[in-house]
């Protein structure tokens, strides 16, 4: 009996030897097999994060319209825009914040920039470049894996869209006096053709609204009461006013003085944009001036065109400021050729006329009669009105009108922008989209 326990016994001690190997092995494999797991997880979640970043900051240069104008331009050029892959070192915004984010500085990351024009399942705003795509690629060393048959490396995958949401405003004709009697009017025998939009006016005034003569647009919302007589547009009573479209349109800084009195260019003349210490008068028969693309701030003075001119501008943006004592509005007097249009990206895109809002007494804006005025985008004058006289062109144009207050006497055409690309008048934010 003794031979046989010396014989068997030691055998039930390897048994147990054994399968705690087996057991200490499993767990080692289950350990490196979640280690493997969890670092493919963080990974792929730091990649997330780098390519929503890069995605975001990117499209909020091409909406801030400095993607064009940095030393690292991106986003441009006629569409389709060709995707492209970021170096190691690039400049351009998307591959910046990609590094900050911990992924494009080595040569196992790739960050691929693309510019869809459209993104399934999103509604996205008109736009030039609607979304940019930030695709994120890493390619990582396994641990366990490779140790047991698996493939020693893989890749770390996301993707990013970010794009321009929003909306078109139905109203192309903005009055945002709150309190003002005749606070909008069409008199005189006018017949304004605001095609395809409504007429807002904020006034709570029993006579907000004076019309007698023919008014067509879509709907005549109102705060307060109409004066009404003629043709004119149903009325929706509305209990709030609207807000002012561009009330965070940011204003320029004015620059060094590229002129210091009135400046009256000659015949043929191109003008650059910059600052015009003293305003701009184009008039006595001077043909061909034209206003190169970009913002002209107007430092007082204010901007004339008169006496049988023609010039024109498209991209341009005029900012009217100066103080109480010395701002000058714009005007358009009879008879003359003006082509003008707003420009088509950046942060002014769609605004033609933008007037300081600090300006609290100062000249109206006038657009005379008799004048072949062809004016894309937006009359921006916040806290002045702005008058249109008689006759003004039977052909519309994409034209919108936010002032304090507005006045017609004569023929105006006004035609809806159902885009908001010609006058800006779009809610528009850059928001994740995918």
């Amino acid at each position: 009996m003794r031979l046989a326990a010396i014989q068997y016994g030691p055998r039930d001690g390897q048994a147990i030897i054994l399968v705690v190997v087996v057991l200490s092995l499993f767990l080692v494999g289950a350990l490196g097999l979640a280690i493997d797991v969890g670092q493919m997880y963080a990974q792929r979640q730091m990649a997330q994060a780098a390519a929503d970043a890069a995605s975001q900051a990117g499209f909020m240069s091409i909406f801030d319209g400095t993607n064009a104008t940095s030393g690292h331009p991106f986003g441009t050029g006629a569409t389709p825009i060709a995707s492209s892959v970021c170096t190691t070192s690039d400049g351009r915004t998307p591959c910046v914040y990609a590094r900050y984010n911990g992924f494009g500085g080595t040569a196992t990351d790739t960050v691929t920039l693309s510019y869809p024009a459209g993104v399934a399942g999103a509604t996205l705003s008109s736009a030039t470049v609607p979304a940019l795509q930030v695709s994120v690629q890493r390619t990582v060393q396994t641990g366990f894996l490779r140790f047991v048959g698996g493939a020693s490396t893989a890749s770390v995958t996301a993707q990013s869209f970010a794009g321009l949401v929003g909306g078109v405003s139905p109203d192309c004709v903005y009055v945002l006096d709150t309190s003002g009697s005749n606070a909008f009017t069409a008199n005189n025998g006018a017949n304004v053709a605001v095609s395809g939009c409504a007429i807002a006016v904020n006034s709570t005034s029993n006579t907000a609204a004076v019309l007698s003569a023919t008014v067509a647009a879509t709907a005549l919302d109102l705060v307060g009461g109409c004066s009404c007589s003629q043709t004119y547009p149903t009325i929706v009573n509305v209990a709030m006013p609207i807000t002012d479209p561009f009330l965070s349109l940011p204003a320029p800084t004015p620059g060094t003085c590229l002129y210091t009195s009135m400046y009256s260019p000659s015949s043929n003349a191109t003008l650059s944009p910059g600052t015009y210490c003293g305003g701009i008068t184009v008039s006595n028969g001077v043909a061909g001036v034209t206003f190169g693309s970009g913002t002209y701030i107007i430092k007082g003075g204010g901007i004339t065109f008169g006496g049988g001119i023609t010039t024109s501008g498209s991209n341009v943006m005029f900012y009217l400021t100066g103080t109480n004592a010395t701002y000058g509005s714009v005007t358009i007097a009879n008879g003359v050729n003006v082509t003008f249009s707003a420009p088509t990206s950046g942060p002014y895109l769609g605004v033609l006329f933008f007037q300081d809002r600090s300006i609290v007494s100062g000249s109206n804006a006038t657009f005379e009669g008799g004048a072949t005025m062809q004016l894309t985008g937006s009359l921006y004058f916040p806290t002045t009105d702005v008058a249109f006289g008689n006759g003004i062109s039977a052909v519309a144009y994409s034209t919108a009108i936010v002032a304090k207050q507005v006045s017609f006497v004569g023929g105006v055409n006004i035609k809806y922008d159902p885009t908001g690309l010609k006058t800006g008048l779009l809610s528009r934010a850059v928001a994740l989209v995918q």
